[in-house]
C-alpha cells in the first residue's frame, strides 16, 4: 500500500473524530505565565512591560503558544498510527534511470518512453520537496484544527459577541451619530466573518483525494512496463505535485489570503479586505481558560484589534479614498499624542537621521549619532488606533464578568481586573523587548511602547493596580483618547452632512 495514502486515511479519521476534551489541551496559559515569570520587584505602576516581561527570561509568549500547538499535534500523531510522521511521508528516493525502461510500454518504443518519463519526472522533481513539505504542514494543520474543534466553536461565539458590542458602541458614539456614520459602519461590520483553518479543510481534503486518484491512475499506466520501485517513485512525485497544483489553483481568494501561510498555521491573525478575520489554530488555545477576564484581555483584544482595522483610518486609507473615512471622527490626533508621549517616557526607539522629534538626547550606537524618539506616529497610527479602540471595548465587554469574584483563585491577591491587564501584557512579551533599537519602519509600534501606551491610557489600570498620580505609568498618559463609545468626543456637524 502506498504510504502517502495513509495521509488520506488519517484525514478521514480526524474529520470524523470527536475533538479531544479541553482538559487535554494546555489551559489557563495566562495564569501559568503569571506564576512562572512575573517580576514583582518591578512596580507595575512604574513600568508594566518590565513587570510582565522580565528581561532575564527572554520571553516570547506567542512563540511558546505556537510550540504548544505543535507539541499537541506531534503527540496526537504518535498515538494515532494512521497519522504518519514527516519522515515517513514520501521519502526522497530518486528514479534509477539505468533500469527505468522496460519493453512493452503501450505503443511507444523504448526511446520514446524514456524521453517522456525523464522529461516529466525531472520537471516535477524540481518542486517535489517543497510540495511534499506543504502537504506535511497541511496534515499537521488539519490535526490541530480537529484538536481545537471545541475551542473554535467558543471562539466564534466570542467573535459574534464582540461584533454585537461594537455595533452598540457605534450607536452610542456622539460623532458617529452626528456624522450619520452609524448605519454605514454597521453595514461594514455585518460583512466581517470569522475564519479559521477549518474553513479551508474541504479544499485540502479534496487535494488529498485528487492525489490518491492521480497516484492510482499513474500506477495503472506504468506498472505493466516498469518495475515496482520505478513506478511508485515516479507516481509519488507526480501525485504530490498534482495535489499542490490543485491547492494553489483551486481557490483564488484563498491564494490571495496567503495559502502557504494558512497551511503553515503559525500565529496568523489578520483582517482580510474588511471581510473576514482569520485566526490560526495556535491562537485558539487562548480560549482554554477558566478566567473570562484574561480571555477578554487576550483573544478578545486581539480579535477586536483586527476588526477595528475596518473602522480606524491611517494615511494609506486616506490616500486610497476609503469610503468610510469621510464619516470618521476629526478628533483622532490623541492617538499620535499618546504614542509620542510613550516614546518620550520609555525612550528605546532611535532614528538614524540625528534629528530628535521630542528631545535632544543622543546615544552612540555602531559609531552613528542616533537620537532618542525614532517613533514615527504617521506610520504606526492605524495600528496604534486599533489598539486603543479595541482595548477599551474589550474591557467594557468583560467588565460585568470581572465583578463576579473579587480574587482569582489560588493566585494570592491578583484580582479579575488585574488579570485582564496581564492578558494583553503577556501576549506582547518578546525577546529583548526593552532593548534600544532603530525604528523599523513597520506599521506596529514596538511592543514595549505598545503595551505601556495601552495601560497608561486606561484609568481602569490605575484603579486596578492602585497606582498614584505621580507614578511613571500614570504620568505617561497624554490626552484622553476614546475613539468609540459614549465618552468619545462630538465632532461638529459639517454643512455638507
Amino acid at each position: 500500500m502506498w504510504r502517502f495514502l495513509l495521509l488520506f486515511f488519517c484525514l478521514h479519521g480526524l474529520r470524523d473524530a470527536t475533538a479531544l476534551p479541553d482538559q487535554r489541551l494546555p489551559g489557563n496559559i495566562i495564569r501559568d505565565h503569571i506564576k512562572k515569570y512575573l517580576d514583582f520587584s518591578v512596580d507595575p505602576c512604574e513600568d508594566f512591560y518590565a513587570h510582565v516581561c522580565p528581561t532575564k527570561f527572554n520571553l516570547n509568549f506567542l512563540s511558546d503558544l505556537m510550540n504548544n500547538k505543535t507539541e499537541l499535534v506531534h503527540e496526537h500523531k504518535k498515538k494515532n498510527p494512521e497519522c504518519i510522521n514527516e519522515s515517513d511521508i514520501l521519502p526522497g528516493t530518486f528514479l534509477n534511470q539505468n533500469d527505468s525502461i522496460l519493453d512493452g510500454f503501450q505503443s511507444m518504443d523504448c526511446a520514446g518512453k524514456e524521453k517522456i518519463l525523464k522529461s516529466i519526472y525531472l520537471s516535477n522533481l524540481i518542486y517535489y520537496e517543497q510540495c511534499r513539505m506543504e502537504l506535511v504542514a497541511a496534515v499537521d494543520a488539519l490535526v490541530a484544527s480537529t484538536l481545537t474543534k471545541n475551542l473554535r466553536v467558543d471562539a466564534k461565539k466570542l467573535f459574534e459577541n464582540l461584533k454585537n458590542a461594537m455595533r452598540k458602541e457605534f450607536e452610542r458614539t456622539p460623532w458617529a451619530k452626528n456624522n450619520h456614520a452609524v448605519e454605514k459602519y454597521e453595514e461594514a461590520l455585518k460583512k466581517i466573518t470569522f475564519w479559521t483553518f477549518s474553513d479551508a479543510e474541504h479544499i485540502l481534503t479534496t487535494a488529498f483525494r485528487k492525489s490518491e486518484i492521480s497516484y492510482n491512475n499513474c500506477l495503472k499506466t506504468l506498472k505493466t512496463a516498469y518495475n515496482d520501485k520505478v513506478s511508485k517513485t515516479f507516481c509519488k512525485v507526480m501525485a504530490t505535485n498534482n495535489a499542490t497544483n490543485f491547492l494553489h489553483g483551486s481557490h483564488e481568494e484563498l491564494s490571495e489570503m496567503g495559502l502557504n501561510e494558512i497551511i503553515s498555521d503559525r500565529l496568523l491573525l489578520f483582517n482580510y479586505k474588511n471581510e473576514r478575520i482569520y485566526v490560526s489554530n495556535d491562537f485558539l488555545l487562548l480560549m482554554n481558560t477558566n478566567d473570562t477576564s484574561d480571555l477578554h484581555g487576550t483573544l478578545g483584544f486581539l480579535l477586536l484589534h483586527e476588526i477595528m482595522h475596518t473602522f480606524v483610518f491611517g494615511h494609506e486609507d486616506i490616500a486610497a479614498n476609503n469610503t468610510l473615512y469621510p464619516y470618521w471622527t476629526k478628533h483622532a490626533d490623541c492617538v499620535a499624542k499618546q504614542a509620542e508621549k510613550t516614546c518620550e517616557t520609555f525612550p528605546t526607539v532611535l532614528t538614524e537621521d540625528g534629528q530628535s522629534q521630542v528631545n535632544s538626547d543622543f546615544y552612540i550606537v555602531k559609531s552613528q549619532c542616533l537620537s532618542i524618539q525614532g517613533c514615527n506616529t504617521t506610520i504606526t497610527f492605524e495600528e496604534d488606533a486599533a489598539d486603543l479602540a479595541a482595548y477599551r471595548l474589550a474591557y467594557e465587554l468583560g467588565k460585568p464578568k470581572f465583578a463576579r469574584k473579587t480574587m482569582v483563585e489560588n493566585y494570592e491577591s491578583i484580582t479579575k481586573d488585574e488579570m485582564f491587564f496581564y492578558g494583553a501584557g503577556i501576549i506582547l512579551c518578546i525577546p529583548n523587548g526593552m532593548n534600544v533599537r532603530l525604528f523599523s519602519g513597520q506599521p506596529h509600534s514596538y511592543n514595549y511602547q505598545r503595551l505601556n501606551s495601552l495601560m497608561s491610557q486606561m484609568n481602569e489600570f490605575k484603579t486596578a493596580f492602585k497606582c498614584k498620580d505621580t507614578d511613571k505609568m500614570i504620568q505617561n498618559k497624554a490626552a484622553e483618547c476614546t475613539l468609540y463609545g459614549s465618552k468619545a468626543p462630538l465632532t461638529r456637524k459639517n454643512s455638507s452632512n
